[in-house]
């Protein structure tokens, strides 16, 4: 979907679809966690664009509280649709399909897999 100059409320609540739509569709086996990690909506990341220049270009990222890389049923995963948009109008690729690739990259890092085994699921 190619986005028009939405306020921030539609951009959240398309997101919010898209999120709901991928856990609707995941195997038993990861819906139930899924379920259980809270995905919030922020414009950017905090750094972006005046403290790290490569923060405007991050998506999306899990945020765990153990600090070990495994499932951690306290972290957070945090999509950040202002750069969402910006990536998709720049690259003309559609929005939802951006979330829901950076919601599932996000969410296979709360199931502990690195940047490797995420690459390996294609997301």
């Amino acid at each position: 979907m190619r986005l028009p100059r939405f306020d921030w409320p539609t951009l959240e609540r398309i997101a919010e679809s898209v999120v709901e739509q991928c856990i609707s569709e995941l195997p038993d086996e990861l819906r139930e966690g899924a379920d259980r990690v809270p995905c919030l909506y922020r414009h950017y990341h905090p750094n972006a664009p005046h403290i790290d220049p490569e923060a405007m270009y991050m998506l999306g990222e899990y945020i765990s509280n153990d600090g070990g890389g495994g499932v951690d049923e306290s972290g957070v995963i945090v999509l950040y649709l202002g750069a969402l948009k910006w990536y998709c109008e720049d690259e003309d690729l559609d929005f939802e399909d951006e979330v829901r690739t950076t919601y599932l990259h996000e969410l296979g890092h709360h199931f502990g897999w690195d940047e490797e085994e995420v690459e390996q699921r294609g997301l």
